[in-house]
């Protein structure tokens, strides 16, 4: 079993784990759960005493237990139910709101509200060799969120760091500065202490400018990428029986591979810099 069959496979156990839990405690079940339990309690003394059929207690059992059989069941089939189920499974797994940013914790909660919408598509597309060619097409979703949410979480801490902001501003100042002081000095051992707080300046100012273009890149990518992810969604919701076997689900695995690769070279780009500065 591939790393991706298996997140894939233990995406889809845990999903199937919060629908049933949420099908079976939803508020409706509770509530009839709770008026069952009473009023056959309450029969069940009226029966005691001879003032009701004891059949009427194990009667309301019965109708409770088929109202929750239905209500479990309607909860069970409810596709956009369950859809809300599993992106709330994922919110909880990435945890968008730990992101300070409201414009990448936005960002974040789209990738995730797709990645639930594409797998329901798959889902409910007829079972056969289209299911299984969709299913086979966006297995790697998974790492495509996992990509994003690394990226996301990179650049939040880029934008918290204060002290990569404030080497931004205050660097080329210093580095202006110090020339305009090499300029003026006369002392030649001071000069040399100049020129070489000048290239120290320069170098780190060299990374600092390579952080922040590597940063920039990340933003634009990401807005790349969640067009991306609406572009595979869309897809699915034309891709028929003929195109699958024409090689439209593996040109659409193709491209959601690509998505990350692009995006795991990108963090992985982000670290080196980060390493180096």
């Amino acid at each position: 079993m591939t790393k991706r069959d298996g997140f894939a496979e233990g995406l889809e156990r845990r999903a199937r784990r919060a629908i049933f839990w949420h099908a079976l405690l939803r508020w409706e079940s509770a509530v009839v759960i709770a008026l069952s339990l009473v009023i056959s309690a309450f029969l069940g003394l009226l029966g005691l005493v001879g003032l009701f059929p004891m059949g009427w207690t194990f009667a309301a059992l019965g109708i409770g237990f088929l109202i929750e059989a239905v209500i479990f069941v309607s909860s069970i089939t409810d596709e956009e139910e369950n859809a809300r189920v599993v992106a709330a499974l994922l919110r909880d797994q990435y945890k968008p709101r730990q992101l300070q940013s409201l414009k990448l914790r936005g960002q974040l909660d789209k990738a995730l509200e797709y990645q639930g919408l594409i797998a329901r598509t798959v889902r409910l597309t007829r079972k056969g060799v289209l299911q299984d060619r969709l299913a086979r097409a966006t297995m790697s979703v998974g790492d495509w969120i996992e990509a994003i949410y690394r990226l996301a979480s990179r650049l939040d801490a880029y934008e918290r760091n204060q002290v990569i902001k404030q080497d931004l501003r205050s660097v080329p100042m210093a580095i202006e500065n110090f020339k305009k002081r090499l300029s003026d000095e006369d002392d030649l051992t001071v000069q040399a202490t100049l020129r070489n707080t000048i290239a120290d300046k320069q170098r780190q100012w060299e990374h600092l400018s390579h952080l922040q273009n590597t940063m920039e890149k990340a933003e634009y990518q990401l807005e790349s990428t969640l067009a991306a992810l609406g572009t595979v969604y869309a897809q699915l919701q034309t891709i028929d029986l003929r195109g699958a076997e024409k090689g439209h689900a593996d040109r659409l695995r193709e491209e959601i591979d690509e998505q990350v690769s692009q995006l795991q070279d990108l963090s992985q780009a982000m670290d080196e810099v980060y390493q180096a500065r």
